[in-house]
């Protein structure tokens, strides 16, 4: 929070100063960010200060290579006592779980012991039945890890990287002295990284922290009424 306070307080000041320059030279635009802060513009992104970079403790990374061992988790419950619980799974999901299959239910082990599609779509296309290996309680409530191997090495980035928003999955790729907020699409999820199936290569740089901040940068000036900052 003490980031973004710093970061708010720095765009304010950049457009104020901004704005002024813009009325006295109305032709002239800077050719990277000003020294009192952040500057966007459009289609380049975002540029900081070196200090403001400092400031936010800014981060970088090449895209690289990984093995990737997906996951995913799931809420399931017992509708009565003994030894199963069952959950929800999208198409996707069913599509790589197969019965006998082990599964991880925090400090203890379970097994897939049924799939069956829904009748009526409600929580998710399939239901899967999962065996525990202890009796539980009616009612009880379970998170169940699925677990798979790795494949071939894909392109992945760390997971802190993404920015999620209404618009879409986003990651802030460097653009010379900028960084601009570049739409991606995700596969699988391992850890701490997410596979990268369109929208970045391996060898490309991004921030991977802190990238909410760059978004309350670009935001500061698309939606504060400082049209002049924008460079455009």
């Amino acid at each position: 929070m003490k980031l973004f306070l710093v970061l708010s307080l720095a765009i304010i000041a950049a457009s104020l100063t901004s704005c002024s320059e813009s009325s006295a030279s109305p032709t002239t635009e800077p050719a990277t960010a000003p020294e009192n802060g952040a500057q966007f513009k459009e289609g380049k992104g975002v540029a900081l200060t070196a200090l403001m970079a400092q400031s936010i403790r800014l981060q970088t990374a090449e895209v690289a290579e990984e093995k990737i061992a997906p996951a995913f988790t799931i809420a399931l419950q017992a509708m009565q006592a003994g030894t199963e619980a069952s959950g929800w799974l999208t198409a996707d999901q069913a599509a790589r779980v197969r019965p006998g299959m082990e599964v991880s239910l925090g400090t203890t082990k379970g097994s897939v012991l049924r799939i069956e599609k829904a009748a009526y779509v409600t929580l998710g296309d399939f239901e899967v039945t999962v065996q525990t290996s202890s009796p539980i309680e009616a009612g009880s409530a379970l998170t169940a890890t699925f677990q798979f191997p790795a494949g071939d090495a894909v392109t992945a980035i760390p997971a802190k990287a993404l920015l999620t928003t209404a618009e879409g999955t986003f990651v802030y790729a460097k653009n010379d002295e900028f960084f601009l907020r570049t739409a991606v699409k995700v596969g699988s999820r391992s850890g701490e990284h997410v596979e990268i199936t369109d929208g970045l290569y391996t060898g490309d740089e991004i921030v991977t922290t802190p990238v909410m901040a760059l978004w309350l940068a670009e935001l500061q000036v698309l939606r504060g009424g400082k049209a002049c900052t924008c460079g455009h």
